[in-house]
């Protein structure tokens, strides 16, 4: 029998510092992978020094051409680039960047994506959102309403939207659920990813119509796929500098043990054809393998 195909649906590479898209689109082919979402990483993770928009638009240049080089590595790709909500706090706090300032820096990098999107280079906005941890209420709001520019261009584009958010369950959920209405998202819904949930938190995003990643930690996947039905997509989340030890899951490791717990008849084929297959080709409106 042919290995299930697996989806990565949410990560990162770093051509600068780490591997590179190609290294790791190879060895994700390799054990199995077919897709990959692969997200932009702020300006100085690739050594650029933040100087306004220019900076960002570096940013998104590498991300592309990373891009290009899992695709020639054989993986379809979704490409996305995006103003993270750290982002707000490191502009302020290390480069001594008013508050005003950020959130028009953050807006303007947004619009400049959504553009890029529209043209085709990009296929999304990500990551945008809030603060996973204790921040300044002032940031706070700079990034949400940077959030609420980017659900924006969902709204009137069809942009795919991938959120960074706190996690404290249901309220998490229903702060953005509260924002879609005031903005009037309706169905772009189904664009708007809650990036790196947990289980039950993506669960009751799911029943009000967003996608949802989940990591897919080698500690997490059995307990996943024995609780939950196959709404999600997994994720690595792997951020590709050895520097920064944040890496939820190498892609291939993620792969392997997919098809180590499938084997063992721990999950069922037709489930894993939902979450790696159905699910992405839905999104992202990609041929499946």
């Amino acid at each position: 029998m042919a290995a299930i195909p697996i989806a990565d649906g949410h990560g990162h590479s770093n051509p600068v510092r780490g591997m590179g898209a190609a290294r790791i689109a190879e060895r994700f082919k390799e054990a199995g992978g077919w897709f990959w979402a692969l997200l932009s990483l702020s300006p100085w993770n690739y050594g650029i020094e933040p100087a306004g928009l220019e900076s960002y638009e570096r940013m998104i240049e590498i991300v592309v051409r990373e891009c290009k080089e899992a695709e020639d590595a054989g993986l379809r790709v979704a490409c996305l680039a995006g103003f993270h909500p750290a982002d707000v706090d490191r502009l302020i706090d290390r480069y001594k960047m008013d508050p005003t300032r950020v959130l028009e820096l953050g807006r303007s990098v947004v619009d400049h994506i959504a553009g890029l999107c529209r043209e085709g280079i990009l296929d999304g906005i990500g990551e945008v959102g809030r603060q996973h941890y204790k921040t300044g209420a002032e940031r706070a709001v700079i990034a949400q309403l940077i959030l609420e520019r980017a659900l924006e261009h969902a709204r009137d584009y069809g942009c795919i939207v991938h959120m960074h958010l706190e996690h404290v369950g249901r309220i998490t959920v229903d702060l953005v659920e509260d924002t879609a209405k005031r903005i009037g998202l309706g169905d772009a819904r189904a664009r708007v990813v809650f990036h790196h949930s947990k289980p039950g938190t993506g669960s009751y995003a799911s029943s009000l119509g967003y996608p949802v990643t989940i990591p897919g930690a080698q500690r997490l996947l059995p307990h996943v796929f024995r609780e939950l039905e196959p709404f999600y997509i997994l994720e690595s989340d792997y951020i590709d500098d050895p520097s920064r030890p944040g890496a939820v899951v190498y892609p291939w490791e993620m792969a392997e043990e997919v098809h180590r717990l499938h084997s063992k008849g721990l999950v069922g084929e037709e489930y894993l054809y939902r979450v790696n297959v159905d699910n992405v080709v839905k999104l992202y409106g990609v041929e499946p393998p």
